[in-house]
């Protein structure tokens, strides 16, 4: 059955609205201050320099923005809990294209400045072993590979949404969602910056002891105005870790998906995905190498338009939508995490390195590769420092390029 969009969301709005407003309060002025002093602020800042430099453009890229969050937590009431958040995007430099700025002799650093309502959402959690979920909110989904928040740009990609989660069976998870519209990272003012449409994702997982979690799921896009990213894609992923010897262990994952076209989308096509990924751990090391493909036909590629899709295919961000000939990503990781010496032992230090060979999954064309460097130190459980580089050398009508990142994040 499809909804009228104007008339869901209203629906939605005015019931997260009048919990908010009507949801029962304690009788005494008292009781509203002790009520109010039982919930959360939430609190969010994140400073970026972020700097690119790529073929085919007269200057490069520098970006200082800051990103503030502040918004408020309910303590639980009735089963009820309430959630809202603003977040507001600042510029303190213009020397990039943030893709609304018209700046197009400058590459794209897609952080616009923006004042915008993040999240707000309403809780039930009334009924045993069921979790629903209605309003503005995050939804991640596994390893975020299909749907997630894109939590790296400084403007989260949020959903308006009604989520059910259920967990009434030992190590059995199930969830459904309907998505009315997508706030895309690119914000309000931008043409691109949502997608509307009927939404419908079922994720099913099974946690395995001592092996590890089986995930089958389906996701329908049925998407105004963007008849090319409506899809049907169902697939199966299995990710897990097996002690070996001594401080050695082992980790894995598996997955595929088959795509098709949904609703109104007028082509025609089936369209695979694949990954197999496996690696070592020991003692404060990480090996990893796998292999990702996304299918293409030479007209169209498999397509994630809801993913967090900086989090794969490279920090250069050079592969945000597949190539319609695929592509193959090989990619080898390496990772080390110790305490921080200089700091208390609870606190982190995490350092990555990358490489990625990138291949058509159609035909011989060499896409080009890429190695990435990312640095994060948690300095207490509030305060984030992150640095990262990524070089890309492209081949087959992709620009090379390169981007530097250095960030810090504090959080309460």
């Amino acid at each position: 059955m499809r909804f009228n969009a104007l008339l869901w969301r209203s629906r939605v709005w005015s019931g997260v609205c009048i919990a908010l407003t009507f949801c029962p309060q304690p009788a005494h002025a008292d009781s509203v201050v002790d009520f109010l002093a039982a919930g959360h602020v939430l609190l969010d800042t994140r400073y970026r320099y972020e700097s690119v430099d790529q073929n085919g453009f007269s200057n490069n890229a520098n970006a200082n923005t800051v990103r503030e969050r502040l918004g408020y937590q309910t303590a639980p009431i009735s089963d009820l809990t309430a959630l809202i958040d603003l977040q507001a995007t600042q510029h303190l430099s213009n020397t990039f294209n943030d893709t609304i700025n018209g700046r197009t002799s400058y590459p794209q650093i897609p952080d616009p400045e923006a004042f915008e309502l993040n999240r707000l959402q309403l809780t039930y959690t009334g009924v045993p072993d069921l979790t629903a979920t209605i309003g503005r909110q995050v939804i991640n989904l596994g390893d975020q590979r299909f749907i997630g928040a894109s939590a790296f740009r400084q403007n989260e990609q949020t959903f308006d949404a009604a989520r059910l989660d259920y967990t009434g069976l030992a190590g059995f998870t199930a969830t459904y969602v309907y998505i009315d519209r997508v706030n895309r990272v690119f914000g309000d003012r931008s043409a691109v910056g949502h997608f509307d449409g009927n939404i419908q994702l079922f994720n099913l997982g099974y946690d395995i002891s001592g092996v590890g979690k089986f995930t089958a799921y389906s996701y329908l896009l049925d998407l105004d105005h963007n008849s090319l990213l409506s899809t049907a894609t169902y697939g199966l992923q299995f990710v897990g870790t097996a002690p070996l010897i001594d401080e050695l262990g082992l980790h894995y994952t598996a997955g595929y998906a088959r795509q098709a076209p949904y609703a109104q989308n007028p082509e025609n096509f089936g369209l695979d995905y694949w990954r197999l990924e496996g690696g070592f751990d020991y003692e404060n090391w990480s090996l990893t190498a796998g292999s990702e493909v996304l299918d293409g036909n030479g007209i169209i590629g498999f397509s994630t338009p809801l993913a967090t899709l900086h989090a794969f295919q490279g920090d250069a961000d050079v592969f945000l939508t597949t190539p319609p000939q695929g592509i193959a990503d090989r990619y080898a990781k390496l990772g080390y995490q110790t305490n921080f010496f200089l700091l208390d032992a609870s606190r982190k230090l995490t350092l990555t390195t990358w490489y990625h060979s990138f291949d058509a999954d159609q035909g011989s064309s060499t896409l080009g590769h890429e190695f990435d460097f990312d640095a994060a130190v948690e300095i207490n459980k509030h305060w984030r420092l992150d640095a990262a580089y990524a070089t890309y050398n492209g081949t087959a009508g992709f620009a090379s390029r390169s981007k530097t990142w250095l960030s810090l994040t504090v959080s309460y």
